[in-house]
């Protein structure tokens, strides 16, 4: 204890003589560098270090080592944090700049070729931007690494994809489309170009084979449909984590039963006889037009769906992949078509009115009512005028233009389904009389199936539905469960049975779908033998119109009366509320 206190009275004595040898103003400068705040606890550190004399004059009192040994070991370890710091900084860098380090030997000539293709300004490979930016991205998050060769070698994944590729016309597709490299034989720069020549294959077949090949609107204006394109990423992100390339590539083209059937059938048609190659190759060129629109429509049909198929003149009822009720329908003359889209039905309407819509009035009913003042109120219809504007509409009733029911679905063609009071055209092979709206032969019915899959507790019943019918308007909601409706057009389908059936191209898609398939610039050409077949539909028309005593007394007397009366289709007011 003794011997304590001492080695603390010669540390205080030794501290006292130095700091008088110091002077103050060289005192309070050397407090002034270090103040708190003043510099980081490195600058710190290096001035308190700055006086030798000091630092050994301390250490020498306060150790009972050597002095030597006291001297240098501080000096030691000060001076090797710096340059552990500075290797340590200088390893990170080496990481940073150098992000393929990790890849096999083999493949990291390719990967900088890759990389190097990315950032040129020219691009030969992608002509799609978003996939272009997509698999740059892609291949960016796995350092440049290629998807379809492993140590300079075309992988399983590659080999699955090349055969799905090749195979392209399965789905109804051209396998010339999507250029698919051979990898034998390369090295470093081409397997680079060819791994980003498969990858822009694979990512245009996802998109062909799922939304189809060009957009709907060179076939017709006349639809509305989703036609959505896989998201790059995803396709890129699937071909990475898939077993099997190739069947992760099946998974993108549609998979309701209506495509799936009609792709069963084309391996069957193409081994076709000699004797029958002509009928096949004209049914193969009809089932590739109805595959390409099937690709249009929304992926899932939704468990209760309606699908009216326009050439069939047939509306299906399905719930839960059965099909559970079926009818007849009249759809729109080809002068004024039904279009394509897919929407939820929404409501029922009860003793509908009919406001007759704008296209109708100016083109048809004005002109009538100029040679005959008295033809509109003779056909049930009123006429009110406001602001210079003229409208007509027909109350409820049994001679109602809608009949005494109505299905609303909106959309933007203002399009519906509908009873009407004349049954006789059901009785038609070929029934495209409206103009452009659904009547339904069984509206009743429709309904009743319709309710007891939105509102499965209420039991509706059509006789129910039938003692609803009056003069007074009323609305049935379609809920909780929704029902889609998809208007399609197949002339080329296989029924219950698993017979082919194939059905007149009444509004000539066929033949522009054909031509927009062919034409890479999608030029829309109209075909010969198409417009006789839309010359036939009419005369046959004209033929079939009925008799005078078969229209109903109230609209006798006026020979537009039986033109005229047809429910209408397009430009109406909204009824929707």
């Amino acid at each position: 204890m003794t011997r304590l206190r001492y080695h603390h009275m010669l540390a205080g004595t030794a501290l006292a003589v130095i700091l008088a040898a110091i002077p103050l103003g060289s005192l309070a400068l050397d407090r002034s560098k270090t103040a708190p705040g003043s510099g980081s606890p490195a600058e710190q550190t290096s001035t308190e270090a700055s006086s030798p004399a000091l630092a050994a004059t301390i250490e020498s009192v306060t150790t009972t080592e050597p002095a030597a040994t006291t001297e240098t070991a501080p000096t030691t370890a000060i001076n090797s944090e710096p340059a552990a710091a500075a290797e340590s900084t200088v390893a990170a860098e080496r990481a940073v700049v150098d992000p393929l380090a990790s890849l096999d030997p083999a493949d990291r000539p390719i990967a900088e070729k890759i990389r190097d293709l990315f950032a040129a300004s020219s691009d030969r490979i992608f002509a799609n931007k978003k996939e272009r930016a997509a698999a740059e991205a892609f291949y960016q998050s796995r350092n440049y690494a290629p998807l379809w060769v492993d140590k300079g070698l075309e992988n399983a994944r590659a080999t699955s994809a090349i055969a799905r590729l090749k195979n392209a016309d399965a789905d109804g597709l051209e396998a010339s489309d999507y250029k698919t490299p051979n990898f034998a034989g390369l090295t470093g720069d081409a397997l680079a170009e060819a791994d980003l020549k498969l990858t822009q294959a694979v990512l245009t077949y996802a998109r062909h084979v799922q939304a189809g090949r060009f957009a709907y609107t060179r076939v017709s204006r006349n639809i509305e449909l989703p036609q959505i394109a896989p998201e790059p990423a995803d396709v890129l992100s699937m071909m990475t984590a898939a077993t099997d390339a190739g069947k992760a590539l099946d998974t993108f083209s549609p998979q309701n039963e209506g495509y799936q059937k009609l792709k069963a059938m084309l391996p069957e048609l193409r081994g076709s006889s000699v004797a029958k190659k002509g009928d096949a190759s004209r049914q193969i060129e009809t089932i590739v037009a109805n595959m390409e629109r099937w690709r249009w429509y929304p992926r899932d049909l939704g468990s209760a769906h309606v699908i009216v198929n326009q050439p069939d003149f047939t509306l299906k009822v399905m719930h839960d992949g059965a099909q559970v009720w079926t009818t007849r329908i009249v759809i729109g003359k080809p002068s004024m078509p039904t279009p394509l889209l897919s929407e939820t039905m929404k409501f029922i309407t009860v003793n509908p009115t009919w406001h007759v819509p704008p296209s109708i009035v100016h083109n048809e009913y004005l002109p009538a009512l100029a040679q005959d003042p008295t033809v509109l109120s003779r056909m049930g219809l009123r006429v009110s005028y406001s602001g210079g504007g003229v409208s007509i509409w027909q109350p409820p009733g049994p001679s109602n233009a809608l009949g005494r029911i109505r299905f609303n679905f909106p959309n933007r063609f203002l399009v519906y389904q509908h009873d009407t009071p004349d049954k006789y055209y059901f009785a038609h092979e070929v029934r495209a009389y409206s103009h452009g709206c659904m009547r339904v032969q069984d509206p009743a019915k429709y309904a009743e199936v319709l309710l007891n899959i939105a509102r499965p507790q209420e039991h509706w019943t059509a006789e129910r539905i039938t003692r609803m019918f009056g003069h007074g308007e009323q609305d049935i909601q379609l809920q909780p469960t929704p029902i889609w409706v998809h208007l399609t057009y197949q002339t080329a389908f296989v029924d219950n049975h698993g017979k082919l059936q194939m059905r007149r191209d009444i509004y000539n898609l066929d033949g522009r779908t054909l031509a927009a398939i062919r034409s890479g610039r999608g030029g829309i050409e109209t075909a010969p033998e198409r417009k006789r077949e839309q010359e036939l539909i009419a005369s046959r028309q004209r033929r079939s119109a009925p008799p005078a005593a078969a229209v109903p007394a109230a609209r006798s007397g006026s020979t537009f009366q039986s033109m005229f009366y047809p429910a209408p289709a397009y430009g109406r007011p909204a009824f929707y509320r």
